[in-house]
């Protein structure tokens, strides 16, 4: 669900936090080992993103209209703070890495902020679960 989320633009819908923060919860439960969800939702949103990205660069021309002209244009100037930043909105976590594919953001530098952007994200809602988890347990 987690790389489906930015990987397919259906997924714009589908309730990624709320199912990090269960999977937290189930870690303070003693029912999932926290590290190793950890790695496997990291790896998934960065593997999410990295398809996203691959999409904009391949039919960026062919998708874009005067509002998304006017998102590309900005990513120059604010490119790896608006990528890092995305990850944390819903809706903008799916469409960022499309955007930042069709503006031709440096691959390197776009998956560097999107992998540090998705561990942050990851971890910070797994640990906001599990401290619910370990208030219930």
């Amino acid at each position: 669900m987690i790389a489906a989320e930015t990987a397919l633009l259906p997924g714009i819908v589908l309730p990624t936090l709320s199912t990090l923060l269960l999977v937290g919860f189930l870690a303070g439960q003693g029912t999932v080992n926290l590290w190793l969800a950890m790695a496997v939702v990291a790896a998934a949103a960065v593997f999410g993103d990295q398809l996203a990205y691959l999409e904009g660069r391949r039919l960026g021309r062919r998708i874009r209209s005067a509002r998304w002209r006017r998102v590309e244009s900005r990513i120059p100037r604010y490119g790896v703070v608006a990528v890092f930043a995305a990850r944390f909105l819903a809706g903008a976590r799916t469409l960022m890495p499309r955007v930042a594919g069709a503006a031709a953001v440096p691959y390197p530098r776009f998956l560097v902020v999107s992998m540090t952007a998705a561990v942050v994200w990851v971890v910070a809602a797994l640990l906001v679960g599990k401290a619910g988890g370990s208030l219930i347990g």
